[in-house]
């Protein structure tokens, strides 16, 4: 291959790729806004089981969102947790240690209950996961081959689905 067709297939492979990131992008959004979470669809190419797509409910996070608050909290209560450098803090082990325990309980409080300041717990956006069989990528070249995948994947990447009808025309005439 020359320099001039390795640019060249430089630049399509990113334009490519810029295209189907942005398509990937619109239908996990659109998954995300008309699915149910625990939702699980197999996807069948040439009638072959080519993966299967979830919409996972989303990751429970806990921060601390207060610093000010919560270091104040564990001086109270558990002040051998706060150590000195250059300024005071709560001990890093200590927070990830709380952050462990919030996610867990879905919300900052202590064994007893006593709720704990300055620490959020929120449960993340629902994720699209994505599960590909063995053979996908033999199933998907295979479609490719035979034409079918452009009927698969119809408006996938609008952009090129003029050029595309014109092949086609062009093919059948």
């Amino acid at each position: 291959m020359t320099r001039d067709e390795q640019a060249v297939r430089l630049i399509v492979s990113r334009i490519l790729a810029d295209l189907l990131t942005e398509a990937d992008q619109a239908t996990r959004a659109e998954v995300g806004t008309t699915w149910t979470v625990g939702d699980r669809l197999n996807g069948l190419i040439a009638a072959q089981p080519a993966g299967a797509v979830q919409l996972r409910k989303g990751a429970t996070r806990a921060t601390v969102t207060d610093p000010a608050a919560f270091e104040a909290w564990v001086r109270e209560h558990r002040a051998d947790e706060v150590e000195t450098v250059r300024t005071t803090r709560v001990r890093p082990a200590f927070v990830t240690a709380l952050l462990t325990a919030a996610k867990k309980a879905g919300a900052a409080v202590t064994a007893d209950g006593e709720e704990i300041p300055g620490i959020t717990v929120a449960a993340g956006d629902p994720t699209v996961a994505v599960t590909l069989a063995d053979d996908a990528r033999d199933l998907v070249s295979a479609a490719w081959q035979t034409g079918e995948l452009w009927q698969l994947i119809g408006g996938l990447l609008p952009a090129l689905e003029r050029a595309n009808e014109h092949e086609i025309e062009g093919a059948s005439a």
